[in-house]
C-alpha cells in the first residue's frame, strides 16, 4: 500500500508535534539555579521560569544545565517572593493580559500581595518588570490601584510616603548644605 503525500504530512506534523511536546516537557522538569543581585541561591524548575521572558530567554542561552542564571536587578528577598509567586502559578496556561478595571485577581493572589508592605510591593513589581512577568506585573499593580481607588490626595500621600511641597521645602531648610571645604 503506497501513502499519500497527504497521509505522509499528517504522519510527520504528528511526530514534529511529539518531539515538541517531549522537549517542552523535559523543559518543564530541568533543574534551574538562579543567584539573585546579593548572591543568594534559589533552585526552581522550567514550570516557574516560564512566567519570565528574561529567565526564559537566559535558560535557551545556558552553556550547560547546571549553569547558574544571574538575576542583576533583583535582590534575593524579592526573587523568593516572585518565585513563590511562579510555583503558586506553576499549572496555570499562558497569560493574556487584561489590565484595567475588568481584571479580577484570583483570591490566592489578592491575599498574598495583600500582606505585602508598599516597599515589597514597589520591589515586586520592579523585579516583574526586570524579569518582563507581565501577569505578576498586572496582578501587582491591579493592587496599588485597589489600595489607592477612593482615596483623596492627602490620603494618597500618606498612603505612600509623598511629601507635600511645603514638606519637601522645610525638610531641605534643615538638611545641611555640601560642605565648602
Amino acid at each position: 500500500m503506497v501513502k499519500s503525500p497527504k497521509s505522509s504530512k499528517k504522519a510527520a506534523a504528528r511526530a514534529a508535534k511529539a518531539r515538541e511536546t517531549a522537549e517542552t516537557n523535559a523543559f518543564l522538569d530541568s533543574i534551574f539555579i538562579l543567584i539573585s543581585s546579593d548572591g543568594e541561591k534559589f533552585q526552581t524548575d522550567g514550570h516557574c521560569i516560564r512566567h519570565s521572558k528574561v529567565l526564559m530567554q537566559a535558560s535557551k542561552s545556558l552553556e550547560t544545565p547546571d549553569t547558574p542564571i544571574q538575576v542583576e536587578k533583583v535582590q534575593g528577598d524579592t526573587l523568593n517572593r516572585v518565585l513563590e509567586w511562579c510555583n503558586n502559578h506553576r499549572d496555570d496556561g499562558k497569560y493574556v493580559s487584561q489590565c484595567g478595571p475588568s481584571l479580577r485577581l484570583p483570591q490566592w493572589d489578592f491575599r498574598w500581595l495583600k500582606d505585602l508592605d508598599n516597599q515589597e510591593l514597589v520591589d515586586l513589581i520592579n523585579a516583574s518588570n526586570d524579569l518582563q512577568m507581565q501577569q505578576l506585573m498586572d496582578y501587582a499593580c491591579k493592587t496599588v490601584a485597589n489600595m489607592a481607588k477612593g482615596k483623596n490626595p492627602a490620603q494618597l500621600r500618606e498612603l505612600f510616603g509623598i511629601l507635600t511641597d511645603e514638606e519637601e521645602a522645610e525638610l531641605a531648610l534643615n538638611e545641611p548644605g555640601p560642605s565648602t571645604a
